[in-house]
């Protein structure tokens, strides 16, 4: 049989059985030597581990007694220390080399096929699954049907009243038995359909036992329209299967459309609280079920307190087993020690009967045990009719088929399937969110690449199939998987196998059950429940916030006292309300605020004159107040807004510092909604009004507008009071509701006022600082606006020759320089430049290449763009100098220029003449120095770097 190795490569294992083993001895397997002695300690040791946990490199702890039971199945062979074949583990839990030895036996034994082999060695696997559904069937095939639906001849039944709309008689002998097959029947399509379908090797399919609540709901809601009957358990069961085709539905659709992620839009918190009230309700049905009576206080203490002693004292002692047991971390040691447990319960109860003397039927009266469901187990038959010692007609007899036979479409009540649909949408809710956790995991368990929405697919599959027989929902059971994948159970005869095991226990369960003590079904419901709820409201402390663990509790509770129909509106106000709040409370729509005095635009060299202007404390950048806002707004956080902003202005409100400008940035708010819409509409009417604010600036953030339908940008530009005007880097940008505008034309200085009062849309801050910077200048001259206007464009309009040239980069150079630089050495620095010509579309250097050379960009537009990062570029404007760092550092060129204007016109300083200016005037030369650091400078403070995350102060 060929394996893999440790390290990926193949072997072959080979056996010798009959020779004779020296104390030392060494084998060749593929020219590989493996030696060993048989004095060795005892290995970590799997004979009849599968070709798939090999291959994933897996050293699974399987407990003593499942070796012995997988031993004892192939019969020749039994451990010796150094003397049976072994795979050699490292210290690491690897398996490096196989190594082959030589067994020595008394008499010669021929080696079994490698197919039976393997088939031998997947029984172990099959029967513990099949004893597990039996274990699991038996508590909840009892609480399927509320307790109050009393069996015939139960042991109580003679102190309530028949069909009083509160207790009756279950319409059918062997309610339990009913049960039991119900969780069985889905069991087994559920296990067929994922064997034949599922991408795991090794799928285990089960009943979905977290739907009793549902069950009981649905049962509640028949019996109160037509009674305990026949009739309303037809309806009943007509539930059942509809609920059924209705999760399949879902699940095949989620699949198909590959939607599977669409569960975790479910409110974490929500989930967590009906997660916790699952487990109130099954440990209170496994209390109903010990006492096979409705859970009250008094008769738990009273009635039948012994009952309940014995399943609490068995929880005890399982829960200091499992806290014993825990390793440092806290996590489970064992993780077989529950269903191992649970299996040793009914034997050790048996044994406690012996040791008190106490014999079954007394056992039976005093209601340790379940009803024999087969009629015949004890006593005799159902009023006094003969019972048949027969085992084949116990279990081949007439009722042995009901859950079909049970079903007449004519009797079935459409009214209540109608006031179902409440209850039947939960359900399907509810049941989706297992699928989603339990496929994860177990793949992350087995190491095993799966697709989520063909899984969702098989899971719609398996439940329209038992839908269609009438049965309940399954699904995927990631705990049964996983033990059934770590006691070595793979393939698809395996998993049919499961399902073939199960039917067997579909005939004879029910016999077996009835001699099971309730004890051991209470004790399980119990236990898990608690489990459940610790989970919903213990485990979660810290995890959440205040209002949402209360949600939590809110949700546990409801859904114990009222069921599960009223506990998910609860979720669903629970969910509404804590989102409401959260979003108006713990997340503030205002971000922050913080004037504009330390902040810096794009447009950095400015005339000496217009740069005194905006550092002046009365009248520049420190009259205009950036307010930046983020997350949702909605109708509930508009009136917050309103008196946030109303508070920082009524702070800021100073003389000679109460701002003139204000800037509001929704680069951070994620959607507005119309009545929001409306309300920003009006705020900068307010703020003009109250706070005597001159310009209102918003900014959308984003090319494509404000995130909203409402068209808010038409309503917020304004131009006088009436025409829309939104500003961007190129002054011409569309918005959700504004067409392409036009350029600026040069205005009259009349209107200057006009200009720049009111509101305005940008789309950017940087668009916004640049438009509130010339507002200041124009406020304080609009000529010096004109004149920095002019220098942008300089050349605009006419005829220009070289000598209009020197004057305009000289300008530019005083302007890149500090202040109070000599102009001497500025005409020093501009004889060393060279006049260069290009187009559009020409590339001015490419990012990477060489850097020889500073230019100053006297006309035209320029794009510096990453050539790594798609979409990353910055426009360059005349009066910019580029590749001064690069001249002055010797770094390569760090992103790639072109012309994007008509042409451009650029003088460049070479690294040659450059030197030579530095031998000759290193003054002059020095310059360049103190460009580079004055343009630095202005990228550290530039309004980008510093109103988002400030990681850059200017010290």
């Amino acid at each position: 049989m060929e394996v893999e190795n440790g390290d990926g490569t193949n072997g072959s294992r080979s056996e010798e059985i009959g020779a004779k083993a020296a104390p030392h001895a060494t084998t060749s397997t593929d020219n590989r030597t493996a030696s060993f002695t048989s004095t060795s300690s005892p290995p970590s040791f799997a004979p009849f581990q599968s070709q798939r946990s090999v291959q994933h490199k897996s050293s699974y702890d399987v407990s003593k007694s499942m070796e012995r039971l997988r031993s004892s199945m192939i019969g020749n062979v039994s451990w010796i220390p150094g003397r049976h074949e072994k795979e050699d583990y490292d210290e690491l839990g690897q398996v490096p080399t196989t190594r082959t030895s030589t067994t020595t036996t008394a008499s010669p034994a021929t080696p079994l096929p490698p197919s039976l082999h393997r088939a031998l060695g997947q029984i172990p696997a099959i029967v513990l699954i099949g004893i597990f559904h039996l274990m699991i069937g038996i508590p909840f095939g009892a609480s399927y049907f509320p307790i109050g639906w009393k069996a015939p001849g139960s042991a109580d039944d003679e102190d309530e009243n028949d069909d009083d709309g509160v207790h009756g008689i279950f319409p059918l002998p062997g309610k339990e038995a009913l049960g039991i097959r119900m969780f069985l029947f889905s069991t087994i399509l559920g296990q067929i359909v994922f064997t034949g379908l599922s991408g795991f090797r090794n799928p285990v399919g089960l009943q979905m036992v977290e739907n009793v609540p549902f069950c009981h709901e649905l049962a509640t809601i028949a019996v109160r329209h037509q009674g305990y009957t026949r009739e309303a358990l037809s309806t009943l069961f007509a539930m059942y299967g509809f609920s059924s085709l209705l999760v399949g539905a879902v699940f095949y659709a989620l699949g198909r459309w590959k939607l599977g992620n669409v569960v975790y839009y479910f409110p974490k918190h929500v989930l967590v609280g009906c997660i916790g009230g699952i487990g109130l309700y099954i440990a209170k049905t496994g209390v109903e079920v010990t006492r096979n009576a409705e859970f009250s206080l008094r008769a738990a203490t009273v009635t039948y307190g012994l009952l309940l002693v014995v399943v609490l004292a068995f929880e005890v002692v399982l829960r200091l087993l499992e806290f014993g047991t825990r390793d440092v971390s806290g996590n489970a040691r064992y993780p077989l020690l529950s269903p191992l447990y649970f299996c040793s319960i009914t034997p050790v109860f048996y044994m406690a009967l012996f040791v008190l003397g106490v014999n079954i039927e007394t056992a039976t009266e005093e209601g340790f045990f379940f009803p024999a469901l087969d009629k015949c187990t004890i006593g005799g038959g159902e009023n006094g009719e003969a019972c048949s010692t027969s085992l084949w007609d116990s279990i081949f007899d007439q009722n042995l088929f009901n859950i079909w036979k049970v079903v007449n479409f004519s009797t079935v009540s459409f009214p209540a399937l109608m006031d179902a649909i409440p209850t039947l949408v939960a359900l399907t809710l509810f049941s989706l969110i297992h699928v989603p956790i339990n496929i994860p995991a177990f793949a992350n368990s087995t190491d095993t690449d799966v697709d989520m929405n063909k899984e969702l697919i098989a899971h719609g599959y398996s439940n329209l199939l038992v839908g269609i027989f009438g049965g309940l929902q399954n699904y995927m059971a990631y705990t049964q998987s996983v033990l059934y994948d770590k006691s070595g159970g793979t393939g698809k005869a395996s998993g049919y196998a499961v399902a073939g095991i199960t039917s067997v226990l579909f005939l004879i369960g029910p016999t077996i059950a009835s001699y099971i003590p309730r004890c051991m079904a209470g004790t399980l419901l119990v236990h898990v429940g608690v489990d459940l709820f610790l989970e919903g409201v213990y485990e979660t402390w810290g995890k959440f916030d205040a209002l949402e663990y209360g949600g939590i509790w809110l949700i546990t509770m409801v859904m114990t006292l009222y069921g599960m129909e009223a506990a998910m509106i609860a979720g669903f106000i629970t969910a509404l309300f804590t989102y409401a709040v959260q979003n108006t409370t713990y997340v503030h729509i205002l971000r922050g605020s913080m004037s504009a005095a330390t902040l810096r635009s794009s447009k950095w060299n400015r005339s000496t004159r217009a740069n005194a202007i905006l550092a002046d404390e009365s009248t520049g950048r420190n009259r205009i107040l950036v307010v930046q806002l983020q997350g949702h707004l909605f109708f509930g956080n508009m009136v917050q807004l309103t008196q946030s902003v109303n508070d920082v202005l009524s702070e800021k409100a100073k003389p000679r510092t109460e701002p003139w400008i204000v800037i509001i940035d929704f680069g951070l708010v994620l959607g507005i909604d119309s009545s929001a819409a409306q309300s920003i509409s009006k705020l900068s009417k307010t703020l003009q009004h109250k706070h005597g604010v001159d310009l209102c600036i918003f900014v959308t953030g984003s090319g494509e507008g404000f995130p909203t339908a409402y068209s808010l940008s038409k309503e917020l530009s304004t131009l006088s009071s009436t025409t829309p005007v939104v500003v961007s880097d190129e002054d011409v940008r569309t918005t959700e509701a504004t067409p392409l505008l036009a350029p600026f034309a040069t205005p009259n200085p009349d209107t200057s006022s006009s200009l720049y009062t009111g509101s305005r849309v940008c789309t950017t801050l940087d668009d916004a600082l640049v438009f509130a910077e010339d507002a200041l200048l124009a406020r304080t001259d609009w000529s010096l606006l004109e004149a920095d206007r002019h220098i942008g464009d300089p050349l605009r309009g006419g005829v220009y020759d070289i000598t209009d040239e020197t004057r305009v980069a000289l300008r530019y150079l005083e302007n890149l320089c500090p202040r109070g630089v000599d102009q001497a050495h500025v005409r020093l620095l501009w004889k060393c430049m060279t006049r260069e010509t290009y187009v559009c579309g020409d590339s001015v250097w490419l990012q990477g290449s060489e850097s020889d050379c500073m230019k100053l960009l006297l006309r035209g537009t320029l794009l510096a763009s990453l050539e790594n990062e798609a979409g990353t570029n910055e426009s360059i404007a005349a009066g910019n100098t580029i590749g001064e760092l690069g001249l002055v550092e010797h770094t390569p060129r760090m992103s790639s220029v072109t012309v994007v204007s008509a042409d451009a016109v650029l003088y460049s300083l070479h690294r040659e003449r450059w030197r030579e200016l530095k031998a000759v005037s290193p003054h002059a030369a020095s310059l360049t120095d103190r460009i580079l650091i004055r343009y630095l400078s202005a990228r550290v403070q530039h309004v980008s770097n510093r109103i988002y995350e400030t990681r850059c102060l200017p010290i």
